[in-house]
């Protein structure tokens, strides 16, 4: 999928920002991880997640940001050797104004195959903004959170 056709999926603001991300970014990135995966994965307990796993679970990715107004609300990583989207968490008070899909529509570009991804099936919310966006299942498994699902997002025809 192009990042056009991901555009014209989108109603974002025109106020939303999308840089790479900064070392100086961190500390909020890790804030916003351990907030939104805390919001995202009610099925497990909540202490599972600490401010520190961001920079484990970030290793090595290619991380971009979404700012408003100078503030840094969200943020995507992604291993670029798959082109896989390992992480999008936007500030669980910020759903639904158009920020996980510009940050999408930012690395969709940077792959040469298709952008792929896999989401937990107990986040419903989530696996229904995937397929809005055009993503299809592929494989599916289980991991030590529950049972998962591939998405790919679709070249343009």
């Amino acid at each position: 999928m192009t990042s056009s056709a991901i555009s014209n999926r989108l109603s974002t603001a025109s106020e939303i920002t999308i840089r790479p991300a900064e070392r100086g970014d961190r500390q909020r990135l890790a804030e916003i991880f351990l907030i939104a995966r805390r919001h995202a994965f009610t099925w497990l307990p909540s202490d599972r997640f600490r401010l520190s796993d961001f920079k484990r679970e970030t290793e090595g990715e290619v991380l971009i940001v979404a700012e408003i107004d100078g503030r840094i609300v969200g943020f995507a990583s992604l291993w670029e050797p798959d082109c896989f989207l390992h992480h999008l968490y936007v500030d669980p008070a910020l759903h639904r104004r158009g920020i996980g899909r510009a940050l999408i529509a930012a690395l969709v570009p940077r792959c040469a195959k298709p952008l792929q991804l896999k989401c937990q099936t107990n986040n419903r919310t989530a696996m229904a903004f995937y397929r809005r966006l055009g993503f299809v299942t592929a494989d599916s498994g289980v991991s030590d959170m529950g049972p998962w699902i591939r998405y790919i997002a679709p070249r343009e025809r």
